[in-house]
């Protein structure tokens, strides 16, 4: 109790000074000029009122719009779900085609020139372009003296085969001296999905691994080799 009457009194003094002080300042104070601090004070007062009210519809109004962009965003999600989830569907089935493993290109890519029997006059490998989930692989390509069958079955071959290659640029040129001739430039992309650091890892884990259990082979070969009856010494005598 000693000490909250402590803190009263203490909090008595210190407010009352100032008030005493605006007291006796307001009493020296004539009629006139109390008539303008009043007014000055009604004033402030009035547009610190304003400005708060102001404030608090803003805030409110502000509050409205966010919901009606949210409504409008959800029946537009809502309108469009069932493409949504086509295109997702999609997407997925086209990664999971994709795999993880690094596309073999080149190697595809003669596969289907054997099996079409397509001679292809020149080919050469692009730069890889880097992406932050896919690897993009390329290949120009070119063909000379093809008719537009033989050419299109090519194609259909790259592009239907176990692995996702795609044609992403094709350049024809009619050959005057063969009229069903053609002579076809193209460029045949693929990707390769990027491994994360813990793919990463995972596959430095299970080459080492490979490796440990390649030399263990070695070694349990070598001792049986020394161990077996009639081994080089036997072979010596």
């Amino acid at each position: 109790m000693r000490l909250v009457d402590n803190v009263r009194d203490r909090a008595q003094r210190t407010l009352g000074r100032p008030i005493v002080y605006l007291s006796a300042e307001w009493d020296r104070m004539a009629p006139r000029e109390r008539r303008w601090v009043a007014g000055l004070s009604i004033a402030v007062v009035a547009v610190a009122v304003s400005l708060g009210i102001y404030l608090v519809f803003t805030s409110i109004s502000d509050l409205d719009t966010g919901n009606a962009e949210i409504r409008e965003a959800l029946a537009a999600i809502n309108k469009h779900r069932d493409e949504f989830l086509e295109a997702r569907t999609r997407t997925q089935t086209q990664e999971a085609r994709l795999g993880v493993d690094p596309p073999q290109l080149t190697a595809d890519i003669e596969a289907a020139a054997r099996e079409e029997e397509v001679q292809i006059a020149e080919s050469s490998e692009r730069r890889p372009g880097l992406g932050k989930r896919w690897t993009e692989q390329a290949v120009d390509l070119k063909i000379r003296g093809i008719d537009l069958y033989a050419l299109t079955e090519f194609m259909r071959r790259i592009e239907t085969g176990t692995r996702p290659i795609f044609v992403t640029q094709l350049s024809i040129k009619r050959r005057y001296s063969e009229a069903d001739k053609l002579d076809a430039e193209l460029t045949a992309t693929a990707f390769e999905r990027v491994k994360t650091k813990e793919a990463a890892k995972t596959d430095a884990k299970a080459g080492a691994g490979d490796e440990a259990a390649d030399k263990d082979k070695g070694k349990a070969k070598t001792e049986k080799d020394r161990g077996a009856p009639g081994g080089a010494k036997g072979e010596r005598r």
